[in-house]
């Protein structure tokens, strides 16, 4: 029932993984973007991969991702919300690199939003920033929100 309630609302988002393709990313391997429970589930819209391919570029050295990809049951485990856009595919958290031009969240969520990320959620005590795109690139910036 989870499937079906994750594939529709995928559905809805506009992004599908039968159409996606194969997963492409220049930086990104798939183990950094499946799920952590260890169910192998790695449902990653391409538009995710091509933004946090470009905010590498932008900020000019290598990022990590603490999570891209979560199942319904580890997205539940973790507290994240039901709709989370972790299990959607269109969400990833990303730490705070250590470079002299970006070692803070903000600042992380600045290159974010030159990106053009629709959702850029701010931890600066976690040490990262959620990304999303969650309206297909269409709506920059537009969910906002800190710690």
């Amino acid at each position: 029932m989870a499937r079906g309630v994750t594939d529709y609302e995928a559905c809805q988002s506009g992004y599908s993984q039968e159409s996606s393709g194969a997963y492409q990313s220049k930086y990104f391997s798939k183990a950094e973007t499946e799920c952590h429970c260890g169910c192998g589930g790695n449902v990653i819209n391409p538009l995710l991969l091509q933004k946090l391919d470009q905010l590498r570029d932008m900020i000019g050295g290598p990022l990590e991702l603490s999570c891209a990809y979560r199942c319904p049951a580890h997205n539940r485990e973790v507290g994240g919300v039901d709709n989370s856009q972790h299990v959607l595919g269109n969400a990833a958290d990303v730490l705070v690199p250590d470079y002299g031009h970006c070692n803070t969240a903000e600042q992380l969520a600045w290159y974010a939003t030159e990106i053009g990320f629709d959702g850029i959620g701010i931890y600066p005590e976690s040490g990262f920033v959620h990304v999303d795109v969650r309206d297909g690139g269409k709506s920059p910036g537009v969910y906002r929100w800190t710690e």
